[in-house]
């Protein structure tokens, strides 16, 4: 099995290049005749070949009308649509009334998103139908041709005369292609009927909800208009409802019914939803997972905040970021649901935010979740004129209590030490003093516009406050519990690098819940919408440089473009080819992961140039030159480059060296750093980093230590005096290397007698080690060795000389004498 994994993807790389000259020439045959744009020509079948097709021909009719029968989704759609357009004029009318009865911006605004709810139901019908019309073009093309052939086919088989029972059969072949072909343009004209039905309406709603846009930013809706009296001289008086308040107090049943059609006609999405819920449950479930069986002893608060979220309430993280999920998800809702969807995520942020609140700041989150639903509440509620802004006034005045039974002292309360969120919150306090002030001021004179703004704002900042609060923590436990999980399925890993990623990934999280978080606050205001489209005019507004044409969007697309590709191409590096992610879940052969990093990354770079290239509208074909010029140089001048180019691939595709292999070539033994498309980086032993070009590596002799396995054979020569015991001394060896937690107990250690030395008996210790703790391992065993025999006082003999000196006195006495 081990060899099948490791020879399958040089012989699956094999096999594509050894079939692409195949491939390619089926693909020019001279059967297969094209016209000028491509489009297979059709001909006469062989008169042999006549009976054969004809079966084929039969199935494939068959099949031809299960696949153009009007889809179920389809014919609901061409039943429901008549009342539907009903339907539209209804609230057109209503709409009318809804609007005279000079309602506040507020009730303007979900009124849009009622249309809009209504515009992007269009919009799914139009969509249905639109990918029905492009099957049944696709099928009316493989039709046309088969239509043509059959003719073709019949008036070569009359000039043939073959005999009339085939010809007849010839003919009825050719007869249904022409129903079906009539029967599929029949079905695509009353497609394009309806679906030119379906765009009138959506050009009808999208022109309502022009206006609607229109008289929300009309004067009459400007923060400083005075649109009502001062309060003191309002009438207090409930006059008899017109139409638009009726529809005013009615759009509580009216939203509840919209809930019930909206699940019923949302069912795709809802499976979505189902499976994105799926996922988070088991994601949170791992992470804590991960928490409960790996100790997490961070020195930071914030990290074991994090960590305390998802171990102690894993279950509230799941539903809290279950709702966040739908909240997204299911966009231009009935107004009721969201509100609903706004109140449960309150109710499930309590037990994520309240543990980590100072203790005097606890009960204001229960506040935060009434206050919203006082604000919420006014929608479905009739109210005159004076009787919603008392209530306004009811509704801010209760806020400030509330605010300043909290906060008081206000500088004694800020210089309190606490928690991050309760600073925030302290911090925003006078912001928030302001605002309710202008709010009750403004109710009073009667600017009611400034009113309804000051008090959302209010109200809502401290809701999202709230909410991005807890995804924030969530967001944090779930990121940091990857990082432990991945740091802790490694043997060993540097406990400074993990702690600095966790706080850099938190810090980031941080910036984006921010971002995120002034998105909706501009979004509250109604400032977002403007704000876009400020900038889509500016960055649309084109410029021309030479015969190029672009705009400033198109500068930010190529560069954004770029960006991603890059960022991309460093992630997929960091992690298949770092080695600081752990992905032994793939279960994938050594090699394995760095080839598919190479090939991931290319692609994306070289299909990014191409996008962002497109993005500036420049014409590839101009490159023509370019790219001619440049085979011309590689011809000549860059042999070289493209040789290690080209040795690198097959170093990643082959294999027969991996990032961290311990390799040997040219006298030079290290281990393998990088492999890359020109050259590779071997450390050697010493601590230098050699480039080597990768030609060098294919061309040469290479030694790879740990190709195919890590262990290797470690040897140690051992003399003993010839008054030993070999016996003794062999099972001594064997012993000392069993002994020893580095050698491995298969293959087993090897202790051979050798020869008889000049003034020792010579011995062979062989055992095998992991090829890291080689020296380590055989500098222990060699010491244990040395130990064993002082214990069993058997000497290791060294080469002694005996030097003799003669006795020459009597010759130097003689001489003496003679002088």
């Amino acid at each position: 099995m081990q060899l099948l994994k490791n020879t399958f993807p040089n012989f699956f790389l094999g096999f594509i290049l050894f079939m692409i000259p195949f491939v390619s020439y089926s693909q020019i045959t001279p059967e297969t005749k094209t016209d000028s744009t491509g489009a297979p020509i059709p001909k006469a079948i062989k008169v042999v070949d006549i009976i054969q097709k004809v079966e084929e021909a039969n199935k494939e009719i068959k099949l031809s009308y299960s696949k153009i029968d009007v889809g179920n989704r389809v014919s609901r759609i061409d039943s429901l649509f008549p009342d539907y357009a009903k339907f539209i004029e209804a609230q057109l009318k209503r709409k009318d009334h809804f609007v005279s009865a000079n309602l506040n911006r507020y009730k303007v605004n979900n009124l849009i998103k009622k249309w809009n709810r209504y515009y992007d139901h269009l919009s799914g019908w139009e969509s249905i139908i639109n990918e029905q019309e492009e099957r049944n073009i696709i099928i009316l093309k493989s039709l046309n041709f088969q239509e043509k052939t059959w003719q073709l086919t019949y008036e070569n088989a009359e000039k043939e005369k073959v005999p009339l029972e085939v010809l007849t059969r010839v003919r009825v072949v050719w007869n249904d292609y022409k129903r079906i072909n009539k029967q599929v343009n029949k079905e695509n004209n009353d497609y394009l009927i309806l679906e030119s039905k379906i765009n009138k309406q959506k050009i009808l709603v999208n022109n309502t909800i022009d206006e609607l846009n229109s008289l929300k930013d009309s004067e009459v809706y400007n923060l400083f208009y005075l649109r009502n009296e001062p309060l003191w001289k309002s009438s207090f008086k409930s006059p008899d409802k017109d139409e638009g308040e009726k529809d005013e107090v009615n759009s509580l049943s009216e939203n509840i019914t919209g809930i019930f059609y909206y699940i019923k006609t949302s069912e795709h999405s809802i499976y979505l939803y189902i499976l994105l819920v799926v996922f988070v449950v088991v994601l949170i479930h791992f992470i804590k997972k991960t928490f409960e069986k790996y100790p997490f002893n961070e020195p930071d608060g914030d990290l074991q905040n994090a960590k305390d979220i998802i171990l102690n309430h894993s279950v509230m993280s799941m539903i809290f970021i279950s709702l966040i999920i739908a909240k997204w998800f299911f966009g231009n809702t009935p107004v009721l649901f969201g509100n609903i969807l706004v109140f449960l995520i309150l109710i499930a942020s309590v037990p994520l935010v309240e543990p980590y609140m100072y203790k005097r700041f606890k009960k204001i989150i229960y506040f935060v979740i009434l206050f919203y639903l006082l604000d919420t509440v006014k929608t479905y509620l009739w109210f005159t004129s004076s009787q919603y802004r008392l209530y306004l006034l009811f509704e801010a005045l209760l806020v400030l209590g509330v605010l300043i039974s909290f906060t008081r002292p206000y500088l004694k309360t800020r210089k309190m030490k606490i928690g991050n969120f309760g600073l925030l919150l302290i911090r925003l306090t006078p912001v928030i003093y302001g605002l309710l002030l202008v709010s009750i001021v403004s109710n009073i004179l009667g600017y009611t516009n400034l009113t309804d703004l000051t008090l959302i704002l209010s109200i809502h900042s401290g809701v999202f406050t709230v909410i991005f609060y807890g995804i924030l923590m969530i967001a944090g436990g779930v990121s940091t519990g990857i990082i432990h999980w991945n740091f802790n399925m490694k043997l060993t890993f540097d406990q400074e690098r993990k702690f600095g990623l966790e706080l850099k990934l938190m810090q980031i999280i941080r910036v984006l819940a921010f971002v995120l978080w002034f998105l909706f606050f501009l979004g509250m205001i109604d400032l977002l919408a403007p704000l876009t489209q400020f900038f889509t005019d500016v960055f649309s507004e084109p410029y021309r440089f030479g015969s190029i044409t672009f705009t400033i969007g198109d500068v930010f697309s190529f560069i954004l473009i770029l960006a991603v590709s890059f960022l991309s191409t460093s992630i997929i590096s960091y992690l298949f080819d770092s080695g600081e992610v752990s992905i032994k879940f793939f279960r994938l052969p050594k090699g394995i992961p760095a080839a598919i990093s190479l090939v991931i990354r290319y692609f994306i770079i070289a299909f990014g140039i191409i996008l962002a290239l497109s993005s500036l509208g420049i014409d590839l074909s101009k490159f023509n030159l370019m790219a001619g010029a440049l085979g011309l140089g590689i011809g000549f001048g860059l042999q070289t480059v493209v040789s290690n180019f080209v040795s690198g691939l097959i170093l990643v595709f082959e294999r027969p060296i991996n990032v961290g292999d311990t390799v040997e070539v040219d006298n030079l033994l290290g281990i393998v750093k990088r492999i890359g498309v020109r050259s590779s980086s071997i450390i050697t032993f010493e601590g230098a980093e050699v480039v080597v070009p990768n030609n060098n590596l294919i061309a040469n002799d290479l030694i790879n230590w740990t190709l195919s396995d890590n262990i290797k054979r470690e040897e140690i020569l051992i003399r003993a005096s010839y008054s030993s015991d070999p016996n003794q001394i062999l099972k001594i060896l064997i012993d000392t290397a069993l002994s020893n937690e580095d050698a491995l107990k298969y293959p087993a250690p090897q202790a051979l007698f050798s020869e008889f030395g000049e003034s020792s008996l010579n011995f062979k210790l062989r055992f095998w080690v992991q090829s890291e703790v080689g020296l380590q391992a055989k500098s222990d065993i060699s010491i244990g060795v040395y130990n064993a025999f002082a214990k069993c006082g058997i000497e290791i003999p060294f080469p002694q000389q005996d030097v003799y000196i003669k006795d020459r006195s009597g010759f130097k006495n003689k001489n003496s004498d003679a002088v």
